[in-house]
């Protein structure tokens, strides 16, 4: 705390910013307490805020002029006090507050300001205010960021700054004092000073504009919706508007908002974004819910948002330069703004209380996101992808004894900041709502998540409020079936045993327990689910579904059969959120089924059980790998990509090279013909789902295999590329200067990094930086890794450089060294988010060396890093998980590798 006592006010306490506010002064209340006041002592919240004071209504004047670096401004809160009190506490934090009162009828109140750790912002009163209306006005002024991208934050591009802001979980309280929690939702009034040069935009539509001296003007928007303090955005600079006609039922304005001279890459995403949010409409059977809809494309991927009519949306998402428009770049659009406007409902119109309950926003949207991209285009197959993929990579990260339940218990501040999980907020919630639409039907569920956003439209939801309509549209017993999946981590194993005896119907004995890999420290018989089993069982003559709840730790199902199957299917649908255990016989059975049998889906999600036998020891590797080249030459372009990723299993690091030239050459000659076929190149009347097999095949031939012709070929290409972009197809030149990177020397790396310096844009200088890590000299590493943290380079973008480093065998151990020379200098230049996935990279460690070397390097660090606990502990749990696997399976795979043809 910094006192000024120069200043003719109460009380001014400085949290680490220094200008005084520019704001225009409230009117002058009718009478004010002038005594010699008694402060109480401050008393901070452990976490949340109490209840005692709750907002009802924000006005916010900023002055925000684009060119300076700091900005100020008063807020006026108008709440309903509960209970007497003589502390008000809220949130601010990097703000010097200048001054602070609460107006009560005809008093005033001089407060005191006083801070807490985590941006918890007290205002101590001279007297105790009584239960009531009251207003809170605070002036106040802080600094731009234009290092982190948090709160308000400015990023120069062609010559001009502009002014961007992001908000989730925690950071409103850095641009403004506010109740800096979801469940406070109410209407907002903001108003800006600007320049009279620049455009101002927020969240809602303009009421008026006013100019003013010194080439000024105030920009007024009118009464927002409710929404909490996190969904408040806003955006002021030089910014091009362009006009894109309008979206949904009610004919909203739509506009895309980006940097001068930006305007024409928006055509792709103007041209779908209406469409899109037909979908969405037709979904919720509600029209959009704003008055307009504002596109404002942000520097990065990173800081992509669901603000309430200014949806915030990345350059390389959104801008795509004509000609460029290539299926990855077309569907990575129309499924990241789906999801961001997916939470207009999922998140905006019912919004969570609590940060506990984020994946009531993320889990729902993330499910929604496949129907709506079905809904768009159904020839993409991404609702088949998502599906396969949000399952398996939630699993995967539910089988760590670390991993923490869908419903995260946010009580600290590290929590709320870890509680948006990919793995297990997004990716298992969403493969939670399949099983359960499996079981209720398609329109059951659809109507059922209809009558979760009405019956809390403009409100907030709580897991309890998501269970009770559950149980009023499909029963007590699915609700609570749901909640045993929510509420704790881990996945269920679920085994079965055929019984068939004379005279009676063939019987399953089914029993459960947590699936456990091979290694690990959790109990497999701690925890109980209730389980929706479905099973397919059957003969030559037929097959026959059969679903029951197992909510003991065994149970029994009766199959509708008159003889005993010849083979049983552990997850009809391949929907059930559980791993199928099969014995050896089982599984042979199983594949044996005749061809047709099995629908994609269940193909899928057996090939991911195959996975989970080999992780926990079942199945030795050597043998898994023998089921690939049956996947590898399937129609299915997702079969060959699951197919594939047992693969993945194999640690290329602990192979001799020898052994390692041969994984790579048995690769290539598993998918090097199919790709050839195809080449690198597209082809007139290519279909869509032919593009994204040719990148697929392409990527495992002459990416993760070593085919000699596909990677000359490659680096002819990569070269015309670096000399004229249009002279290879946009679909094929990334990944053929990734490939051409691999086995090329220091002409075409300067190439690269000569051009990634002079380009001129954001996404360009990306597309040219990350090849170089592909890059195997290692004289050529040690360069790419000098740009993670060198200053040349953004860390916000160089730091992934680092991640992609630790990934690839031919660099690991420089990015380990790397890692323990430049983290303490990069975990202070970055967001905790951030810091996490650096931490998280440590996991494609796989040594007991390396790990006693990162818990004696991070150990005394991590409890001091925000956003890092968490990701640590899973890092070192990974590291021992593989260490036990690579024990297991190394031999197996040396033998399987010893068979191949030399």
């Amino acid at each position: 705390m910094r006192w000024s006592p120069f200043l003719l006010l109460p009380a001014l306490v400085s949290l680490h910013c220094t200008h005084a506010p520019e704001a225009a002064a409230p009117s002058t209340p009718a009478a004010t307490v002038a005594t010699t006041p008694q402060w109480p002592e401050p008393q901070p919240p452990a976490l949340r805020l109490p209840d005692t004071v709750r907002p009802t209504h924000y006005t916010l004047d900023l002055k925000l002029i684009s060119t300076e670096q700091t900005f100020s401004g008063t807020v006026t809160v108008e709440v309903d006090v509960r209970e007497p009190v003589r502390q008000v506490w809220l949130h601010g934090q990097d703000l010097e507050v200048s001054s602070a009162r609460i107006e009560a009828g005809a008093r005033t109140l001089d407060a005191k300001p006083v801070t807490a750790s985590e941006g918890r912002l007290g205002l101590l009163l001279p007297e105790t205010l009584a239960p009531g209306k009251a207003r809170i006005i605070i002036a106040f002024s802080g600094k731009v960021d234009r290092e982190r991208s948090q709160g308000l934050y400015s990023v120069a591009e062609g010559g001009h700054d502009y002014f961007y802001t992001f908000f989730e979980p925690v950071d409103a309280r850095r641009a403004f004092p506010c109740f800096d929690e979801p469940g406070f939702k109410v209407p907002w009034k903001l108003r800006f000073t600007v320049k009279d040069t620049d455009v101002a935009l927020a969240n809602h539509a303009i009421e008026s504009k006013e100019a003013l001296p010194g080439g000024l003007q105030r920009v007024t928007f009118i009464d927002s919706k409710p929404m909490p303090s996190y969904l408040v955005a806003f955006m002021v600079g030089p910014f091009d508007v362009v006009d894109a006609g309008t979206v949904g039922r009610n004919k909203a304005p739509l506009r895309f908002v980006v940097p001068k001279g930006r305007g024409p890459e928006t055509a792709y995403a103007a041209s779908v974004t209406p469409r899109i949010v037909s979908v969405l409409e037709d979904f919720f059977d509600q029209s959009y819910p704003y008055e307009k809809l504002d596109v404002a494309v942000v520097p990065r991927y990173w800081g992509t948002m669901e603000h309430p009519g200014l949806v915030a949306l990345g350059q390389p998402l959104t801008l795509i330069k004509p000609g460029e428009e290539t299926i990855q770049r077309r569907r990575h659009y129309v499924h990241i703004a789906g999801h961001e406007l997916g939470h207009y409902w999922f998140g905006n119109i019912a919004t969570c209380r609590w940060w506990d309950d984020i994946w009531l926003n993320e889990s729902l949207t993330s499910w929604l996101d496949r129907k709506q991209m079905d809904g768009f285009d159904a020839s993409w197959g991404y609702g088949q992808d998502a599906s396969s993929g949000d399952r398996m990579a939630a699993m995967e990260t539910d089988a760590l004894a670390s991993t923490l339940p869908v419903r995260k218990p946010a009580t600290t501040h590290d929590a709320v900041l870890g509680a948006f999980d990919n793995s297990t907020t997004y990716s298992k919630g969403a493969a939670l709502l399949d099983m359960l639409e499996a079981w209720m039907g398609r329109e059951k569920m659809r109507d059922m998540l209809r009558l979760h956003v009405r019956k809390h439209e403009w409100s907030t939801v709580t897991a309890d409020d998501f269970a009770g309509t559950i149980a009023e549209a499909a029963g007590p017993d699915l609700a609570r079936s749901f909640r045993t999946f929510i509420d704790q981590p881990g996945v269920p194993r679920v085994s079965a045993e055929l019984q068939c005896d004379a005279g009676k119907a063939p019987r399953l004995k089914l029993s459960q327990e947590r699936y456990v890999p091979a290694g690990s420290t959790a109990s497999s018989t701690a925890q109980m689910w209730t389980i929706p089993v479905c099973v397919r069982a059957g003969d030559r003559a037929g097959d026959t579904r059969v679903c029951q709840m197992l909510s003991e730790r065994t149970g029994e199902m009766e199959l509708p059969l008159k003889g005993c199957p010849q083979w049983v299917l552990l997850n009809a649908s391949g929907t059930g959120y559980y791993r199928s255990s099969y014995t050896s016989k089982q599984l042979a059975q199983v594949m044996a089924a005749p061809k047709g049998t099995l629908s994609v889906p269940e193909r899928l999600a057996l090939l991911s059980d195959v996975e989970a036998a080999a992780s926990r020891g079942d199945l030795p590797l050597g043998d898994a790998l023998k089921l690939v080249p049956g996947t590898a030459t399937d129609p299915n372009r997702t079969i060959v990509a699951n197919g594939a990723g047992l693969l993945g299993l194999v640690r290329q690091d602990h192979l001799t090279p020898a052994e390692r030239a041969r994984f790579r050459a048995w690769v290539g000659k598993l998918y090097g013909p199919r790709a050839q076929t195809l080449g690198w190149q597209p082809r007139p009347g290519d279909t869509d789902d032919v593009k994204q097999l040719r990148s697929l095949l392409l990527g495992l031939a002459a990416g993760m295999g070593d085919d000699a012709v596909l990677t000359r070929e490659a680096q002819k290409l990569a070269r015309a590329w670096l000399d004229k972009r249009d002279s290879v197809s946009a679909e094929a030149a990334p990944l053929a200067v990734r490939v051409a990177a691999r086995k090329s020397d220091r002409s075409l790396f300067d190439a690269l990094l000569t051009q990634a310096r002079q380009a001129k844009s954001h996404n360009e200088r990306l597309e040219l930086l990350f090849p170089l890590t592909s890059f195997t000299d290692p004289a050529l590493v040690q360069e790419t890794l000098a740009l993670v943290n060198g200053g040349e380079f953004d860390v916000r973008d160089t730091y992934k450089i680092l991640g992609a480093a630790f990934y690839k065998v031919e660099s690991r151990e420089a990015a380990w060294k790397y890692f323990r020379e430049h983290f303490d200098s990069m975990a202070a230049r970055v967001r905790s988010d951030d810091l996490g996935a650096i931490v998280g990279f440590t996991s494609a460690l796989c040594d007991d060396t390396q790990r006693a070397e990162l818990e004696s390097f991070l150990g005394p660090r991590v409890a001091k890093l925000e956003g890092a606990p968490h990701a640590y502990a899973q890092a070192l749990e990974t590291i021992r998980l593989c260490v036990e696997a690579d024990r297991l399976h190394r031999k197996s795979v040396q033998t399987f590798l010893s068979t191949l043809p030399r």
